[in-house]
């Protein structure tokens, strides 16, 4: 078979057009190129870029903490303080390159003086001695920028793009897991509450007071050989106080998910798996938590009284939400990278270092643990009726009060046992226990509200730290919880291994008709802090007698 003929003239003059196309292709990728490269020399948007990164940086490293709404307004934020140097400084130098070159500096040192300050303090340089030399580095910019002329565009590109890149980094780590964490969310199981009602009961107010790390006499006694005499007390007034109530997991945000919503975690080992340090799908639950909704949907108003603790500082679902500042967790993390502590300490009369860092969250910590005491005799006189949740750092440390409410000073803590730090805070807390309760049952028994006072969790097993083990004397300190419950009016019993899964279970059957049945009293841990819904029952080793004995 004779191979086809072909046209050399057309076959040539094809060639010419197909090279005519390359060649005009490869001209309009250069162009493009070129206008990049020409916009990324002379918009000076470094600034802005170096602004966000800061917001950005501390998101990509806390993703399993925070959501993308905690970052937002900080961002914003961030951005328009930078746009705002920015044109500012355009205009005193006249030039929108140069005025970027210094807003850069200033906006640098004050997001990464924080971040460069854990180096340098530990290299005997003080605040001072910062402060001057990041004011050397912003005096270097201004110099630069007046005197600057051939280098002035590629020093723009240059910053431009380590800015970008920056950026970039971290949006290279947000964006997928973003993405899988919107994949994994899970739409929630039926509510089995709303169902289950069949009448409504009396609407009495109902106190939900936590107060963080308050053990179980039992785990008390083992952690730190302290004996209170606070359960006792609790029942003369007439509470109910299992002797041997358990968590049903070892940490806050786990724990307060499932009494919030009357039910254990188990759809978040199957949505979220396994294989995850991820603890926001958790805390997601204490935002929009089926306790809440329940009693809002009753005509309850529902008083949020947060602790700096981020999950229960701000409610969504909360009618009121009461707390000291309105800072995020997210953003006083953020604050403290920042140079603004350094010159507060430094202007303000404060010592530096970084003990004056932590004095300062010391500080927030007593003035927002005093101002949720004196907010929850306010909101008690409010009219009902009412849903009250109060999560109190009270024993949880850092240990800032002594027995009398007196202020322990930092040095004085580091430099006393944890036994009697502890001892100290637990008598702190029993005083303004005895006087709360006396307050919110000083009225007529017909009168008086729901009080639950409870503790998330048990003492840690080794001092500010924990240190996890499958061991039953370190899961009896962990799990074992303070439990205390006043039912006004109705007589109802529970089992001396109760646990806080079935509070809300128990309280809106006896006073709303709820067909809620308790559930089984479990207790769980998991391995480690990268695989926090491998949840293990270790129930078998919490739950036996609280007389020292081997389960």
């Amino acid at each position: 078979m004779a191979p086809p003929a072909y046209d050399l003239a057309v076959v040539s003059e094809h060639a010419r057009a197909t090279e005519h196309v390359r060649d005009s292709s490869a001209r309009g990728a250069q162009s493009v190129v070129a206008a990049v490269s020409a916009i990324v020399g002379r918009v000076p948007i470094h600034p802005l870029l170096f602004a966000a990164f800061a917001v950005l940086f501390l998101y990509a490293a806390n993703l399993h903490e925070v959501l993308p709404v905690d970052a937002a307004l900080p961002l914003a934020r961030n951005v328009a303080g930078a746009a705002l140097v920015l044109a500012i400084l355009s205009v005193v130098f006249r030039s929108v390159a140069r005025g970027a070159i210094v807003a850069t500096a200033i906006v640098v040192a004050f997001v990464a003086f924080g971040h460069v300050a854990s180096v340098a303090t530990g290299s005997g340089l003080d605040d001072r001695a910062q402060l001057v030399a990041w004011g050397l580095v912003i005096v270097a910019a201004i110099v630069y920028a007046i005197r600057a002329r051939a280098s002035l565009p590629r020093i723009t590109t240059g910053l431009n793009v380590v800015a970008g890149l920056l950026v970039i980094s971290s949006l290279v780590t947000i964006l997928p897991y973003e993405l899988g964490r919107a994949g994994r969310a899970s739409g929630g199981p039926v509510s089995e509450v709303q169902a289950a009602v069949s009448n409504t009961g009396r609407q009495r107010d109902i106190y939900f007071l936590i107060f963080d790390r308050y053990g179980s006499a039992d785990a008390i006694q083992r952690r730190f050989g302290i004996t209170s005499d606070l359960y006792d007390w609790l029942r003369g007034q007439g509470f109910l106080v299992p002797t041997s109530s358990h968590a049903n997991y070892r940490a806050t945000d786990f724990s307060l998910a499932a009494t919030l919503n009357m039910r254990y975690l188990d759809d978040l080992t199957r949505d979220v798996g396994r294989d995850t340090g991820d603890r926001t799908p958790a805390r997601a639950l204490i935002q929009d938590h089926e306790v809440g909704r329940f009693l809002q949907a009753r005509g309850y108003r529902y008083y949020q009284l947060g602790s700096w603790f981020g999950p229960t500082h701000h409610v969504e679902i909360a009618d009121e939400n009461i707390a000291l500042g309105e800072t995020s967790e997210f953003e006083s993390v953020l604050r403290e990278t920042t140079i603004l502590p350094a010159v507060e300490r430094v202007f303000g009369g404060s010592s530096g270092g970084a003990s004056a860092q932590q004095q300062s969250f010391r500080d927030r910590v007593s003035e927002g643990t005093l101002l949720e005491l004196r907010q929850l005799r306010r909101v008690s006189t409010a009219p009902g009726p009412k849903f009250v949740f109060a999560h109190i750092l009270l024993p949880h440390d850092p240990y800032v009060f002594h027995a009398d409410g007196s202020i322990i000073p930092e040095a004085e803590s580091r430099a006393t046992d944890e036994k009697a730090l502890y001892a100290g805070q637990v008598a702190f807390a029993n005083a303004r226990i005895r006087e709360m309760v006396g307050s919110l049952l000083s009225g007529p028994e017909e009168n008086r509200p729901v009080v639950i006072i409870e503790g998330d969790e048990g003492p840690l097993a080794c001092r500010n730290v924990d240190c996890p083990s499958t061991g039953a004397e370190y899961l009896r300190i962990r799990l074992g919880n303070l439990v205390a419950m006043y039912l006004p009016g109705v007589d109802v019993d529970v089992p001396d291994t109760f646990t806080s899964v079935n509070t809300f279970r128990l309280v809106f059957s006896s006073y709303f008709g709820a067909d809620l049945p308790p559930l089984p009293d479990h207790s769980f841990t998991w391995p480690d802090d990268n695989h926090v819904y491998d949840f293990r029952d270790v129930t078998n080793l919490v739950g036996g007698p609280p007389d020292g004995s081997s389960p």
